[in-house]
């Protein structure tokens, strides 16, 4: 099975990582500023694209949120997962498991997390801070058999992102996707669309068309039971695309609820394809009446991995929190995923795995 990498000129799939992340977290530190105030009150203060500039929220402009760490500790916890299983047949989500963990106990093994900035607590989301307790504790995460709780939660949406790193097969990044939804969020809402969103994002580094993003995603959730509900918020996002453009605060609130993962991903999404410039793309997402760090992160996300990381502005590149770090983890998976993974023992010295 080929990696979800290997399609593209490994210039232009480089620049699509990188844009996927620091499109994600420039959207939700942007989102972050606004999160508490209305639609119409951010268009008043800032115009129709929302915020321009950070708002000092975590102690600092730019901070990225808990949804963001997560995501980082993810990629990190795939590029284990990889090394791995060159060696060993393997569970591939145990190392998503681990970064979960990792996470919450503040564990630095490794060279990515001992970035401290990732585990200071950020908004993190109740429902997720509980399962992981749970599994730290020697209990389980969820299943999408055994479901932890009821969740509808936005957190299961942006650390499945990292699913679309796996394979070029649509149908396995959705299950991969789902099932790291289904860690936290119990309820298919929650781990359907957190599948749909990881195969948009595997389209996006692909082809970089959104719209068939959208297609592929459901496509994918027609062999999944209790898909009808995203189906139905992903085609009237595909269907308004077509329509006279209306993004004002109102429209882009009746997507959804963006504090639910089916609310916060047809937002994002109908964010992301407002406009192949990544500003007009992601706006959108940042005048809502709701979580605008999520949508917001969904959005930049999206528009991020589709038109590369050098049409993010570039103060915004720059003032993000962990902006090299960042860069160089999207590097390494490009490399790691890529055509021609390292075999350099130096390389394989900063992402320890567990044993099998």
């Amino acid at each position: 099975m080929r990696s979800g990498l290997r399609n593209a000129d490994p210039r232009t799939m480089m620049l699509s990582v990188r844009g996927w992340l620091y499109g994600a977290a420039v959207g939700g530190a942007l989102g972050s500023g606004v999160r508490f105030d209305s639609g119409p009150a951010i268009v008043h203060k800032y115009g129709p694209l929302g915020p321009g500039e950070f708002a000092d929220v975590f102690g600092r402009p730019g901070a990225i949120t808990s949804d963001m760490q997560l995501t980082l500790l993810g990629v990190d916890a795939m590029i284990r997962s990889h090394i791995r299983s060159s060696w060993h047949e393997t569970d591939r989500l145990e190392e998503i498991r681990r970064s979960l963990r990792r996470w919450l106990l503040a564990e630095q093994d490794g060279w990515f997390p001992s970035n401290s900035e990732l585990f200071q607590r950020r908004w993190a989301d109740r429902t997720t801070v509980e399962a992981i307790r749970t599994y730290a504790e020697g209990g389980e995460l969820g299943t999408v058999e055994q479901p932890i709780n009821d969740s509808q939660g936005n957190s299961a949406l942006l650390r499945s992102g990292v699913a679309a790193l796996w394979s070029d097969d649509s149908s396995v990044v959705f299950e991969i996707g789902a099932r790291i939804g289904a860690m936290t969020h119990g309820h298919p809402n929650a781990y359907l669309s957190a599948g749909a969103y990881a195969v948009m994002l595997q389209h996006a580094f692909d082809s970089g068309d959104l719209q068939r993003a959208i297609v592929a995603a459901l496509d994918a959730l027609q062999s999944w039971e209790h898909h009808e509900p995203v189906s139905a918020a992903l085609t009237a996002v595909h269907k308004a695309i077509f329509e006279p453009p209306r993004l004002d605060p109102a429209t882009m609130d009746g997507f959804g609820d963006s504090t639910t993962a089916l609310g916060a991903l047809a937002i994002g999404a109908r964010a992301a394809n407002a406009s192949l410039r990544f500003p007009n793309a992601l706006g959108p997402a940042l005048i809502i009446s709701g979580d605008t760090a999520t949508t917001g992160a969904i959005a930049g996300s999206l528009a991020g991995a589709s038109c590369g990381s050098r049409q993010i502005p570039e103060h915004h590149v720059e003032g993000i929190e962990l902006a090299e770090p960042i860069q160089q983890l999207a590097d390494l998976a490009c490399l790691e995923f890529g055509n021609s993974p390292p075999q350099e023992a130096g390389f394989y010295e900063g992402f320890p795995f567990a044993p099998t």
